[in-house]
């Protein structure tokens, strides 16, 4: 029998499964021919100078800094390493080259408008990325404060005589990552501008309710 990945491994599996999708599913926004509405990378370029503006309000210098490297690292792992930055400065160029450059020239060329697209939902998903990341102490104090109001409800329970439910804490300790994947989810997969201040804070709070939960139904003696 296979053996079933949970916990901290199975959600940075997860999380990798997810980027891939949030770039395919931003990709299949930009150029499946909707009606009534642009197409190409302009709404996803859109998208990431909202978003940006957005973010640079509301972050410290500290956490610009951070959500830059993020999309720095992300552009260098998406189109650097791929190849596709090489494709995309080959686009860009006028001047024929000679041999397999001048097919590789003409080749980027003709596919510059499916390039674009994936370069913009690199940005967007690297920005994405960065705001998450900067976003981790609020988590942090969530657990805080959800494990201390929780350790205080596990002590009265103990010292009680309450009853013990391991259903309940497992199942609290499964919403713990569900709501973690659930946020990346939500705040990566949308193609369109979002305000992370109404996106995150909900997350936040289901977050440190599920560690509260979590510890009050530890089991009451270890």
């Amino acid at each position: 029998m296979r053996e079933r990945r949970t916990g901290l491994v199975a959600l940075v599996l997860w999380t990798g499964l997810l980027i891939l999708l949030t770039l395919f599913l931003h990709f299949v926004y930009a150029v499946w021919p909707w009606p009534d509405a642009p197409r190409g990378a302009a709404p996803l370029r859109e998208a990431v100078v909202t978003e940006r503006a957005r973010v640079e309000k509301l972050a410290s210098a500290s956490s610009v800094g951070m959500i830059s490297t993020a999309i720095e690292w992300t552009y260098r792992i998406g189109f650097e390493w791929t190849g596709m930055d090489y494709l995309m400065r080959s686009a860009m160029e006028q001047a024929p080259r000679g041999g397999t450059d001048e097919i590789g020239r003409r080749t980027a060329a003709a596919t510059w408008t499916l390039l674009e697209p994936l370069y913009w939902s690199v940005q967007l998903t690297g920005l994405r990325l960065g705001v998450l990341f900067a976003s981790l102490p609020l988590f942090l104090v969530a657990a805080i404060g959800g494990a201390a109001d929780g350790a205080a409800a596990w002590y009265l329970r103990r010292v009680g005589v309450g009853r013990e439910s391991g259903f309940i804490y497992h199942r609290a300790k499964l919403a713990f990552w569900t709501a973690l994947f659930a946020l990346w989810a939500v705040y990566l997969l949308p193609p369109v501008a979002l305000d992370p201040m109404t996106v995150i804070p909900p997350f936040v709070a289901l977050f440190g309710l599920t560690v509260r939960i979590a510890v009050s139904w530890f089991k009451k003696y270890l």
